[in-house]
């Protein structure tokens, strides 16, 4: 079938796509496990349209960690804009109004999920249930895993890059969300395996090289937690009545909510550091080496400080010897993990051992950033490389963004935190404060 034709598709799907498309679509029961990387999300939401042009209307809910809405969301724009999709939100009564009465595609938070989802719910079936981030649910005597367990749906769809984290446990209580009765009790790990071989697709970029780019490039959008946002909400209005719209306050507050959108000082709350962890969980387990940039070095010692896992640091406050002393043991030590300022390593090195660049807040020059993945994307390597780039929705970060895909001069009136006269206009764009032209 070709699917970018008969769906209307943005983009052709590759053919290990169209496999993972048709393996969703052909089974009441399914997950998926694809590597990180090989848009899971996308197969998903291409199954679904599939699904709507061939029935129409049906009741899907689906289940993703907090900080993801909103990129799910910015997906079905892309890939199925004329789905009419419900972010659940409001109180308890509200969201569960909607979820008894919607016929369409809903958005809800495993959090949701917990309070929504209890033992006297009257909410009907669903046609069809997604998990997201599915080993969230390993722990079947967790109160969300007994929520989950209330959702009633004549099929059901999970995801996961890591579906078996700790014990072969973990699969059975995934399974018996899944598939219920599939995995008895006391089947060995073969009998398991070849129980729930059906029902499973994984692919590593190993097995699909062959179609993979050399650059697999993503944006990620992240969703802040309540306090991060409501921080965030107070900062943006009290200092816009406190500085008024003269350029260099207006600068100001933009460096101080780009920080912000990173992590708060006050509370050390992180929906960037949230959303890292559940990434470097699954990079870690398979060894792989991890580029982290920000143009931040507050920002790298606080990820230094949360990470569980060893790290490396390289900025510019560096002597040349600590720098060179640095890359040599990232490439050839067990810590796999480098925390690099944009800035001081966005140029002139060569680290081909790392196969994912994340970048975690976004700089005015999209060059600048393409130097940074540059580092690991290097002439004669042989793997792709995958760059992630976290963009806080409802931020300034977001609002960079967009302004950065109509005006590829946004850096030219910003240079190393001078305000060029005369831009105070264009400041007050990029703070939505005024549309654009």
């Amino acid at each position: 079938m070709d699917y970018q034709k008969e769906l209307d598709l943005p983009f052709p799907l590759r053919d290990y796509q169209k496999t993972g498309v048709e393996f969703l679509t052909s089974n009441s029961a399914a997950l998926l496990g694809d590597d990180m990387g090989l848009g899971k999300t996308i197969q998903v939401i291409v199954s679904l349209k599939k699904i709507y042009s061939e029935i129409g209307i049906f009741r899907c809910l689906i289940i993703v960690p907090n900080s993801l809405r909103s990129n799910w969301l910015n997906e079905f724009k892309t890939w199925f804009p004329q789905a009419v999709v419900t972010d659940l939100k409001g109180d308890i009564e509200n969201r569960s109004y909607t979820l008894e009465t919607y016929n369409g595609f809903v958005v809800c938070t495993y959090e949701q999920l917990r309070a929504s989802f209890d033992a006297n719910h009257r909410i009907p079936s669903f046609d069809l249930v997604v998990y997201d981030e599915v080993q969230r649910l390993k722990n079947s005597s967790s109160q969300v895993y007994m929520s989950a367990y209330g959702v009633v749906a004549d099929k059901v769809w999970a995801m996961s890059g890591t579906p078996l984290e700790n014990s072969v446990n973990d699969i059975v209580s995934i399974f018996n969300l899944i598939k219920s009765g599939l995995i008895q009790k006391g089947l060995n790990a073969n009998e398991i395996s070849s129980a729930i071989s059906p029902y499973l697709l994984r692919r590593l970029k190993s097995d699909v090289l062959d179609e993979l780019p050399d650059l697999i490039e993503e944006n990620v959008y992240i969703d802040l937690g309540t306090e991060q946002a409501k921080e965030y909400s107070d900062l943006y209005n009290t200092r816009l009545s406190i500085d008024g719209k003269d350029s260099a306050g207006l600068l100001a507050l933009i460096t101080e909510l780009k920080k912000l959108a990173n992590f708060s000082e006050k509370t050390r709350k992180s929906a960037k550091l949230d959303y890292l962890k559940d990434l470097l969980k699954e990079l870690m387990d398979k060894e792989e080496k991890v580029l982290i940039f920000s143009q931040y070095v507050k920002t790298l010692e606080f990820i230094e400080e949360e990470l569980d896992y060893p790290t490396f640091m390289y900025h510019g406050g560096m002597s040349q010897d600590e720098k060179d002393s640095t890359i040599k043991n990232f490439k050839t030590e067990d810590t796999n993990i480098l925390l690099m300022s944009l800035m001081a390593g966005g140029v002139g090195l060569n680290i081909q051992e790392a196969s994912t660049v994340i970048i975690f807040d976004r700089w005015w020059n999209p060059a600048i950033e393409s130097q940074a993945i540059a580092r690991a994307h290097r002439m004669g390597r042989k793997d792709p490389v995958h760059a992630i780039k976290f963009v806080t929705s409802g931020t300034i970060e977001e609002r960079i963004l967009q302004i950065l895909h109509d005006k590829e001069d946004l850096f030219d009136f910003v240079i190393e935190g001078a305000v060029k006269k005369g831009n105070e206009k264009r400041l007050t764009q990029l703070l939505d404060l005024e549309e654009d032209e």
